[in-house]
């Protein structure tokens, strides 16, 4: 019995190492494609779903029940409302993102504009 929970276990170790590759982590003009694939979908956050990404270029604000537009250029993800206006003060750039983890930075400016304030973020599934 000990035998077979050890041979689980280190297989369970090789599966997870195995899928830890960053084969689309690397966000390159190439990956934009992939990026787009990839992100389709509900994302969650801290417990939350935060975003869900559909193929037709929406993505709806679960927070506030309210639907935009998304697009990828690149590693620069860009969340829009109707008029084409950035839902954000800057488009957030991807640093990472596979089918479960999502890191993208996220930048504001300062208040007494003395500059940006920028934060990582990550979403999962």
């Amino acid at each position: 019995m000990k035998r077979t929970i050890g041979l689980l276990m280190m297989l369970g170790i090789v599966v997870s190492v195995a899928g830890c590759g960053d084969d689309d982590s690397n966000p390159t003009s190439a990956s934009q494609d992939k990026y787009s694939e990839t992100i389709l979908g509900t994302w969650v956050h801290d417990g939350d779903p935060m975003w869900t990404f559909s193929s037709d270029g929406t993505v709806l604000d679960e927070w506030w029940e309210v639907s935009y537009r998304w697009t990828i250029e690149g590693s620069t993800l860009s969340i829009t409302d109707p008029d084409g206006n950035l839902t954000s003060e800057y488009p957030h750039e991807i640093k990472s993102m596979s089918s479960t983890k999502l890191v993208f930075i996220s930048k504001i400016n300062k208040v007494d504009g003395s500059g940006t304030v920028e934060e990582e973020v990550t979403y999962t599934r």
